[in-house]
């Protein structure tokens, strides 16, 4: 007597190309390449991804490898998709883990640590976490960054109803020299260097061939995450996710980049140049009105000035210039006006003055990377006005990272979490679209910890791409009481809360003929036995996915498998 296990998912990625030709579901491979600007492709990696597709292309991630979304981005982009087996060539095949750059180092030292494990790196979103600038002395430092980085994304908050899905490892490859210098590189693993130089801002990947070798360390990778030892504000978004350890705003850097690469989704905040995806609407019909609780309502906003500067203010004040238009007849507009900086570590640092006076503004003071918003502007008359931001505390350290002025009308509705329509303006200052919630979500405020309900839905729908609902469904020999051999009947999940399992079986009428019942008395069972001989034939388990963040479902919160006894 034999039991065989028949794995038919009907979840599957969600279709991003069109279906070709129709056939039955086939071996899937994930393939990895970077296409450069001239549309060539270069393979980084073929590998089985652990389940059948029944089209042609799901593409997962498409990316810049790196960007700066004030600066722009390289012109190299980064894609992975699932391929049907039929449509690579003997060829590509065969150039499993093909590798695309030249340098690639070997470590002595380099160790591997599994921090969370969910499950199965074929059916789970494997982060892994790389850390440049520690020497061999500093690597349990990188161990505990690595760790409390991971808390501050998994544990309470951001990311944590996600947690059943993702595995998270991290890997420290030992480097020459601490620290990440402003100015000169270092020799360190990963050549990890600040852009511009002398700034707190970016921190651009080095050499790329090394990074994609510490990267080859971990049991797999689906969104690798790069940690400077740094202990100062600084980052990238793209391929790689890359942060510093700062303990203020390493994290908030992180959650912010991982957001564009989880959501696949643009910038909320004002001033960027990447405005795409579920958290971004060209019209005022609402993709989103599903959370809007009534249809939702759209408001306009003008941005009157913006600007990254970067300044050091020892080199003098920054001036900024914007008019205030004429209100209507529901009253005069209302202004705000937003700061950050970097190293204003109390209030006497930096003077800000408006229209000659000086201003009172509201933040968390450190040396660090900070954001600030004035109190009393927000009454400020219709006609031309002036900024002005200078050091006050001549020690050199004072640098503003941004000014943004807005104006919006006497009905403008500044509940944080409210979702509607707001308006999101670009480096230039012109109206892009429209934005699900004024200042709840991280993607626009990087100070808040949480995503806006339509952000947190759409990563729902992304990461159920990647990852079925059911792990393995086990027909397991057992001696039952009577000393007979029976089979015990399991199905494997994730750990999420709100599954649901249903299981399936053939009855059979009179005249001989089968169709398919509902076990009703199995309904929720994640087990049962089944007697030898007595329960042969085919069976179908369904496990379900629900929750209070979706609200528009698909096929991906539905896994299927079939098996049969015999």
């Amino acid at each position: 007597m034999c039991n065989s296990v028949n794995h038919n998912h009907a979840h599957r990625a969600c279709q991003t190309q069109p279906k070709r030709v129709d056939r039955s579901p086939e071996k899937a491979y994930r393939v990895e390449t970077v296409k450069g600007p001239d549309g060539s492709e270069q393979i980084l990696s073929v590998k089985d991804a652990g389940r059948a597709i029944s089209k042609d292309e799901v593409v997962l991630q498409s990316t810049p490898f790196g960007l700066d979304c004030n600066e722009g981005g390289t012109e190299e982009v980064y894609l992975e998709r699932y391929v049907a087996e039929s449509a690579l060539s003997e060829k590509e095949q065969a150039k499993y883990a093909e590798k695309l750059f030249k340098s690639r180092p070997e470590w002595e030292g380099a160790e591997v640590r599994t921090l969370i494990n969910q499950g199965p790196t074929d059916n789970r979103i494997d982060l892994t976490i790389v850390g440049d600038g520690y020497t061999e002395a500093e690597k349990a430092r990188f161990f505990s960054d690595a760790r409390r980085l991971t808390d501050d994304m998994f544990v309470g908050q951001t990311f944590a109803s996600y947690l059943p899905l993702f595995n998270v490892h991290a890997v420290f490859v030992p480097s020459n020299e601490s620290g990440l210098t402003d100015v000169e590189r270092k020799d360190t693993a990963l050549g990890l260097y600040r852009s511009p130089q002398g700034s707190k801002r970016g921190v651009m990947p080095g050499n790329r061939g090394a990074i994609e070798r510490a990267l080859d360390l971990a049991p797999d990778t689906d969104y690798p995450i790069l940690v400077a030892n740094d202990d100062f504000y600084g980052g990238l978004g793209g391929r790689y996710a890359i942060t510093t350890r700062s303990h203020n705003s390493g994290t908030m850097v992180l959650r912010h980049e991982l957001g564009h690469n989880f959501g696949r989704v643009g910038e909320e905040y004002d001033g960027g140049q990447v405005y795409r995806g579920a958290n971004h609407s060209s019209s005022k019909n609402l993709p989103w009105s599903h959370w809007t609780d009534g249809g939702g309502q759209v408001h306009e906003a003008k941005n009157l000035a913006r600007g990254y500067p970067w300044q050091n203010l020892k080199e003098g004040p920054v001036n900024v210039d914007f008019t205030v238009p004429e209100g209507d007849e529901k009253g005069p507009m209302q202004i705000g006006i937003d700061i950050s900086s970097v190293g204003w570590e109390s209030p006497g640092d930096v003077e800000i003055l408006v229209d000659g006076k000086p201003q009172k503004y509201e933040g968390v003071y450190t040396e660090d990377r900070s954001f600030f918003r004035l109190k009393d502007a927000q009454s400020l008359p219709a006609g031309k006005h002036r900024i002005t931001i200078a050091e006050k505390d001549a020690d050199g350290d004072n640098v503003l990272a941004s000014v943004r002025v807005n104006a919006y009308p006497a009905d403008y509705d500044f509940t944080a979490d409210k979702v509607g329509g707001f308006p999101s303006f670009d480096a230039y200052g012109r109206h892009v679209g429209y934005r699900p919630t004024h200042e709840s979500c991280l993607m626009r405020n990087m100070r808040s910890t949480e995503f806006c309900s339509v952000d947190k839905e759409n990563m729902w729908h992304e990461f159920l791409n990647r990852v079925d609902l059911i792990d393995e469904v086990k027909v397991t020999p057992v001696k039952g009481k009577d000393g007979k051999v029976e089979r015990l009947i399991s199905v494997e999940t994730p750990d999420l809360e709100g599954l649901s399992v249903r299981w399936f079986g053939e009855e059979k009428a009179e005249d001989g003929s089968t169709r398919e019942v509902q076990l009703n008395h199995l309904q929720g069972q994640s087990q049962w036995i089944a007697h030898d001989g007595e329960d042969a034939g085919k069976y179908r388990v369904e496990v379900s996915f629900a929750n209070d963040e979706v609200r528009r479902y698909s096929d991906k919160f539905q896994t299927k498998e079939e098996f049969t006894l015999s």
